[in-house]
């Protein structure tokens, strides 16, 4: 069976360039360096408030994975997306690629994981800028960016399509069982 890629590859280049531009207009409007980047408040430059109490745009440098895990280890991280890309590829036909919800799902999650190579190749570290605060339960969620939404979402959308796909599968032999 051949899983058709137009749909993917248009859905991954898609989402590198939002999250691409995103960070380009952040290095350009967001001040930041190492000593004092814009992620604390009561400094000169404090994170800039979108829905005060809520949702900031900051600017920071995420040396690790998620909740900033194995931080410093960029070389490592990028292997692992590397390799991640390569899997998803070299597997695309067991992936069960051949529906719209599947391929929009891994699209989003391949160009996550690109945006963010592509930062680790070209600054060493992930740009992040989205800030939320929970104050109902006094929790700053970790800073996040474009291509770290599109990876949550598409892992999401890709348990969805998996789903229906058992259902379908599952209907289709009660069918024919009749």
């Amino acid at each position: 069976m051949k899983i058709p890629v137009r749909l993917i590859a248009f859905v991954a280049a898609a989402v590198v360039a939002i999250d691409q531009l995103t960070k380009f207009a952040i290095t350009k409007t967001v001040y930041w360096s190492k000593e004092e980047p814009t992620y604390f408040f009561g400094s000169e430059h404090e994170p800039i408030p979108v829905i005060d109490g809520f949702f900031y745009i900051v600017h920071i440098a995420n040396e690790g994975a998620a909740w900033g895990m194995l931080s410093g280890q960029t070389y490592f991280l990028s292997s692992i997306a590397v390799l991640v890309l390569a899997a998803i590829w070299f597997f695309r036909r067991q992936l069960g690629l051949d529906g719209k919800l599947a391929q929009v799902s891994v699209g989003l999650f391949a160009g996550g994981v690109l945006g963010n190579l592509i930062d680790r190749i070209c600054y060493g570290h992930v740009i992040d800028f989205l800030d939320v605060h929970l104050p109902i339960i006094n929790y700053r969620w970790p800073a996040f960016n474009v291509a770290d939404c599109a990876i949550c979402v598409g892992v999401f959308l890709y348990i969805i399509s998996s789903f229906i796909s058992d259902i379908k599968k599952s209907r289709g032999k009660g069918n024919i069982a009749r």
